[in-house]
């Protein structure tokens, strides 16, 4: 342990070594430093200082042969009388500090540390340890400096969005801006070297979580909004609502799960997150119920419901930039939508078919003309959808619907339809 600041003057001086807590536990400094606060440089004094504060210059002279100390730490520049000070005679945070100049003379060197409304200036017995403790107090005002200058800029930010979430006013924009001032002040505690990161981190780390907790309020209540859209809008069958409300909760819940760290606000998420996966595996399992639908009926019409149910379920997705979400890709989706739409054609054709052969078999012509008119329309559909797709196919000829339209003029001339 260290008794006198002498000695840890001496000890800088001889080797540069920034002593332990251990050795300054109980020591003329453990009073003075707070708590966590580590040492870095004790410079010794050749005079005394002088205090400028305002304007108004005062001469601060050590009594009894004592010395003049700089004490520097990795959060503050303490200037102390003596060998066993009670309190420092200036305290200058290192946040406040706006800047620090070395000059040396013929004489001797001066070290010249100012704030807002004052300045220090102090006579360092070792003119090379002089220099390099300037420069190191310039370094950690500008770290600090910056550093609480970002963190009040997000504290303050943060009690507007309290503020606006209150009164129901809209967030998003403050949300970012909170963020940048948190990632200034990471930028801050980690730029330089000798910065006291884990403190700073640790400074950091309240106003983050209070910002994730806030974000939390604003995700959840828009992630369960979207879900409850996405779930009415599927009853309704609304498939393009659904999957559009899905897509944009599920990069929601991912945006959240990035930028939360406090893990009781990352649960909630991803409880939210599980309902998410539910509604979207029920999403997609009822485009594969009417895929089997559409394979296991017997009815033609039915057949042509349940195709094009599922292409449109499948469309929804596609037009929704769904990829990857609930391991659904794009391409697989591409890939489906392709093979339902030719199962979408086929049933037109089939339907079609079964609609004109009813129609040759009925005797009534109104009832003949009404099937071979539906037989006409899901021909032409399908020819429509093969020609929007470029592997599709319907082998459905010109010929083939003009015989049909022969058949339809035959009945409207036989009762009279046409003059």
């Amino acid at each position: 342990m260290f008794d006198r600041i002498s000695e840890l003057s001496n000890k800088s001086l001889s080797n540069g070594e920034t002593p332990s807590a251990d050795e300054l536990d109980g020591g003329p400094l453990a009073s003075l430093l707070g708590e966590g606060e580590t040492l870095q440089h004790v410079v010794a004094g050749n005079g005394g200082l002088d205090h400028t504060t305002n304007g108004r210059s005062t001469s601060i002279e050590p009594s009894g042969g004592h010395t003049a100390y700089m004490v520097v730490t990795d959060r503050r520049v303490y200037f102390v009388l003596g060998d066993d000070p009670e309190t420092a005679e200036v305290t200058f945070p290192h946040a406040e500090i706006t800047s620090a100049e070395f000059n040396s003379g013929l004489l001797n060197a001066t070290i010249l540390v100012k704030i807002a409304d004052g300045s220090v200036r102090f006579t360092p017995k070792d003119a090379d340890q002089g220099a390099t403790v300037t420069d190191y107090i310039e370094r950690m005002a500008t770290a600090w400096g910056e550093f609480d200058a970002a963190l009040t800029d997000a504290r303050n930010t943060i009690e507007e969005i309290e503020q606006r979430l209150a009164s129901g006013e809209e967030t998003s924009r403050l949300v970012q801006g909170a963020r940048s001032y948190i990632s200034n002040a990471h930028h801050a505690a980690t730029h330089d070297d000798d910065a006291p990161t884990e403190r700073m981190t640790e400074l950091i780390e309240p106003v983050e979580n209070r910002l994730d907790q806030l974000c939390v309020a604003i995700d959840t209540e828009q992630i369960e909004s979207l879900l409850a859209e996405a779930r009415q809008a599927k009853v309704e069958g609304d498939h393009e609502t659904a999957f559009g409300t899905l897509a944009r909760a599920h990069s929601t819940i991912a945006d959240g799960r990035k930028a939360v760290t406090d893990g009781g606000v990352l649960d909630a998420i991803n409880e939210l997150g599980s309902t998410y996966d539910e509604l979207v595996q029920m999403t997609f399992e009822d485009a594969t119920a009417a895929c089997h639908r559409g394979q296991s009926t017997d009815d033609p019409a039915d057949a042509v419901d349940a195709w094009r149910e599922a292409r449109q379920r499948y469309r929804a997705a596609l037009s929704a930039d769904w990829d990857g979400e609930a391991s659904v890709s794009a391409k697989a989706l591409e890939f489906q939508l392709a093979w339902v739409t030719q199962r979408l054609i086929d049933a037109h054709i089939d339907y079609g078919d079964a609609l004109e052969a009813e129609g040759d078999e009925i005797d009534d012509s109104d009832e003949a003309t009404d099937r071979y008119e539906r037989a006409k329309r899901q021909l032409t559909r399908a020819r429509e959808l093969a020609s929007q797709h470029t592997y599709a196919t319907a082998p459905v000829s010109t010929e083939r619907l003009d015989g049909i339209e022969e058949k339809i003029e035959l009945g409207a001339w036989q009762w009279g339809g046409t003059e």
